[in-house]
């Protein structure tokens, strides 16, 4: 179980490092999130043109960014 969740653990890799790494050995990545940016997708971005078949699922919570390469504050 403790390989299915990204935590903040000290014992883990970087999020960006592990998210590439899932992308080719896994079929489907699903997210739950407080807040989605497009801007944090620029990290893994190479890495899912590489596997166009991955399947993304994302639930997000509180705030979401409407359009590609803009960030909003709480508005």
């Amino acid at each position: 179980m403790s390989n299915n969740f990204i935590t903040n653990n000290k014992q883990q890799k970087t999020l960006k490092g592990r998210l590439n790494t899932l992308i080719f050995i896994r079929d489907e990545l699903k997210f739950l999130v407080g807040y989605f940016y497009f801007s944090g997708w620029s990290d893994i971005y190479l890495s899912l043109q590489k596997n166009p078949q991955q399947k993304i699922k994302l639930l997000v919570g509180l705030q979401v960014c409407n359009y590609l390469g803009t960030q909003t504050k709480n508005s």
